[in-house]
């Protein structure tokens, strides 16, 4: 049996952004914003997606999105981020245990959230929109990248996990000054300004697959960065 995630109840994601790292620098830019609202799901474009669109001129179609300007209200969860919920699967019950997740009602924007939103066929991936907890901090549950199986294998005879962005935009994860794996993309947003990173969950179950989970804390608002600006907000001067 997975361990339970004990959150703090403030510690709640209000949103979803589906995000992208360019190829030309390895930078993660946000594209479309969604929250829940009392009349469904809002979907808002960033200007980051307004500019990135016009360059690349598949991505309106591999996103499904109208325009690049457009503010969209649908009932239930957009089909941009259905595809990245789970499928109906003897092992979804044994995925949300790891992840610290109930079931079977499902908090499908955590769940999407912590596996990172990533599926085969796209590069795009999700940062979840956190609220504050008590301590004044925001508190993120997700997936690392590139695993180490022989590194994390040893984790329990190595000191705390520490985090590191280096040239390439990754935010490399550390034990020992050993390399475990990369944390998703957006965390290079935070700028080495990382409070905490614990280790959660670990599993090479056969149906889950290999995964690590981990919680990471920070005090940084990286909502507060321009790269979150949306396409309905006025351009700063």
């Amino acid at each position: 049996m997975f361990p339970k995630i004990h959150e703090n109840e403030e510690s709640q994601i209000t949103g979803l952004y589906l995000g992208w790292v360019t190829p030309e620098d390895g930078q993660w830019l946000p594209l479309v914003k969604t929250v829940k609202t009392s009349a469904g799901y809002h979907s808002t474009y960033t200007r980051a997606y307004q500019q990135l669109v016009t360059k690349y001129h598949g991505m309106a179609y591999l996103l499904s999105l109208p325009t690049s300007h457009d503010e969209v209200i649908t009932p239930t969860i957009p089909d941009i981020l259905t595809i990245r919920m789970p499928r109906q699967r003897p092992d979804v019950e044994r995925r949300c245990q790891f992840l610290g997740l109930s079931y079977p009602n499902i908090d499908y924007m955590n769940f999407i959230a912590r596996t990172g939103g990533t599926i085969v066929g796209d590069s795009f991936d999700i940062c979840p929109i956190m609220e504050l907890n008590t301590q004044g901090e925001y508190q993120f549950y997700c997936l690392l990248y590139e695993v180490d199986r022989g590194i994390r294998a040893q984790l329990q005879n190595m000191s705390a996990l520490q985090c590191t962005v280096v040239s390439d935009q990754r935010t490399i994860v550390t034990a020992a000054d050993n390399y475990l794996g990369a944390l998703p993309p957006y965390f290079s947003l935070m700028e080495n300004k990382i409070t905490e990173i614990k280790l959660i969950n670990i599993s090479d179950d056969f149906y889950l697959g290999d995964h690590t989970l981990v919680s990471v804390t920070t005090k940084v608002n990286i909502y507060a960065h321009q790269c979150f600006e949306l396409a309905s907000e006025r351009v700063a001067a």
